[in-house]
């Protein structure tokens, strides 16, 4: 086992928190830990990013607590989660193809070394292998994969409750008004109420609420897509200066060194869309914008929830994003007689609607580019944050959410687990720059698919590899201080930075066992 002492020399930390004692050293008083991750939202979607959706409930998360502007992922939702609940590099699981493994690839999750001092408890989509409930969740609710928002009368609608298939005996409401992200909350309220407050809390929670909002099929509640059928109707051009406008006033981004990324390749603008076109991007935007507002209600429900009995002051709450808005999908299915986000139906944002919703950036989820790997990160807890409100610049990873727990509850990593060797931690804890400290300096790489990227401080280099026809692409490189919203490669201007971002790149990748050394033509 790694003591607190050596993980956090391990991590740089040693100096900072020496002066900075751990508000949580008395485990008694270890908070209770909320981990929210939503699915293909973008980077614009939140109020408080200046979307349009209404999310009052996460808003005031940012607004009472401190909003990470910088913040990365894996651009895809396996490799997302498995380096959140395992604090490694998605290589080192092998989720960067797929869901990987924790326990054949020297990874344990948060709920295992957390198990035995905190109920945890996991909600919704899972992604990785093996099941939750192997590796050190005691309750759970779920589709592991695939968004059912409605239930299915054709089909086995694969959720699980434990280690069973749900069925329709377990519905909290009747069928005609079942849709997947209020049972959600209805079961994350039913698991708090049975093992911590029915149980006097004796012990802190651990819930990881992973609802499938936004991800395609997109499909909301009638009420929901109502209040929104009339917000893109001025078209997609619009909605993205009308999300950029607001997010200059809100002084998230400074036109000076961000501006609205141009349209991607292929991409059209609104005039150049036929009146059918324009009708179903005016609807699925409508829709994506339903799921998100409704995301945030029943987030408002489990907040309401925690504040009846006494425990939400005292829960850290992390709320962040798989990866961006997705361009992806299956076909579009509208059975006759049905709109667009009914039951039985399928459409999906594509290029057009995605730039929307990672306006300011360029691109979508797959891609690392900024628009597909970058998204905000809420961090919320009014027993431990002297000063809320504050946005944080300091660059973090979806892997530095594992240290920061441990740094927060005073747990120790393991060297091993269950019989299994561990691999030592990839990620930072981010308590210091929660507490005000001055950004760190770091370098974060990536390999998705063909795609590779390297943030080393202000600058960002991008590459992709040959695929079929498609030749290799020299590296691009942003100065992401200067241009935030990637629109202009610079690499010409700076190839001694180009040579030691790849440098930096291939050494991660040995470490991490991503691209085999034979595979490599660069």
């Amino acid at each position: 086992m790694y003591n607190r002492r050596s993980f956090l020399k391990m991590t740089g930390l040693a100096a900072i928190t020496a002066i900075l004692p751990l508000r949580a050293a008395d485990k008694k008083k270890r908070p209770n830990i909320l981990l929210i991750l939503s699915d293909d939202m973008g980077y614009s979607d939140l109020g408080c990013m200046g979307g349009d959706a209404e999310t009052p409930n996460i808003d005031a998360l940012a607004a009472n607590g401190l909003l990470f502007t910088d913040f990365y992922n894996n651009a895809k939702c396996a490799p997302t989660r498995a380096s959140l609940m395992t604090g490694l590099s998605c290589q080192k699981i092998h989720a960067h193809h797929s869901a990987g493994n924790v326990i054949e690839h020297g990874g344990v999750t948060i709920a295992e070394v957390l198990k035995g001092d905190y109920k945890n408890l996991m909600i919704d989509k899972w992604h990785i292998n093996p099941r939750p409930e192997e590796v050190g969740f005691e309750r759970v609710f779920g589709s592991p994969l695939g968004a059912i928002y409605y239930w299915p009368e054709d089909k086995d609608p694969k959720i699980r409750i434990d280690d069973r298939a749900y069925t329709k005996a377990d519905m909290t409401v009747p069928i005609e008004r079942w849709y997947l992200t209020v049972e959600d909350t209805n079961y994350a309220i039913k698991f708090l109420a049975e093992e911590v407050v029915d149980k006097g809390k004796s012990k802190p929670f651990f819930m990881y609420y992973a609802p499938h909002n936004p991800h395609w099929p997109l499909q909301a509640l009638p009420e929901d897509i109502k209040k929104y059928e009339n917000t893109f109707l001025d078209g997609t051009d619009a909605a993205r200066k009308r999300r950029y406008d607001r997010m200059v006033k809100k002084g998230l981004i400074d036109p000076a060194h961000c501006r609205l990324a141009d349209l991607e390749t292929g991409v059209p603008s609104w005039d150049e869309m036929n009146e059918e076109d324009k009708k179903y991007y005016s609807r699925v935007l409508a829709i994506h914008t339903a799921m998100v507002d409704r995301m945030d209600r029943e987030l408002g429900r489990l907040f309401d929830y925690l504040k009846a009995n006494d425990l939400f002051d005292n829960t850290v709450i992390i709320f962040t994003n798989d990866n961006g808005a997705s361009a992806e999908g299956k076909p579009t299915v509208q059975p006759p007689g049905r709109q667009l986000g009914e039951r039985g139906t399928r459409s999906r944002l594509n290029g057009v609607g995605a730039s929307v919703c990672n306006v300011p950036l360029r691109k979508y989820k797959s891609t690392l580019m900024e628009g597909g790997a970058c998204t905000p990160m809420i961090f919320h807890w009014p027993d431990g944050i002297g000063t809320p409100g504050r946005r944080c610049h300091q660059v973090g990873h979806v892997y530095d959410i594992m240290p920061t727990i441990l740094d927060i509850t005073g747990s120790d990593y393991p060297t091993r687990y269950g019989g299994r060797n561990i691999k030592p931690l990839d990620g930072i804890s981010l308590l210091p720059a929660i507490r005000g400290e001055k950004p760190v300096k770091r370098t974060i790489c990536w390999h998705y698919e063909g795609w590779l990227a390297v943030r080393s401080g202000n600058y960002k280099a991008t590459m992709q590899l040959p695929r079929g026809d498609k030749p290799l692409e020299p590296w691009k490189l942003y100065n992401l201080a200067a241009d935030r919203s990637e629109t202009n490669d610079i690499a010409h201007l700076h190839p001694e930075i180009v040579k030691e971002m790849e440098k930096n790149w291939k050494k991660w990748n040995a470490r991490a066992g991503g691209i085999p050394k034979e595979e490599m033509k660069f």
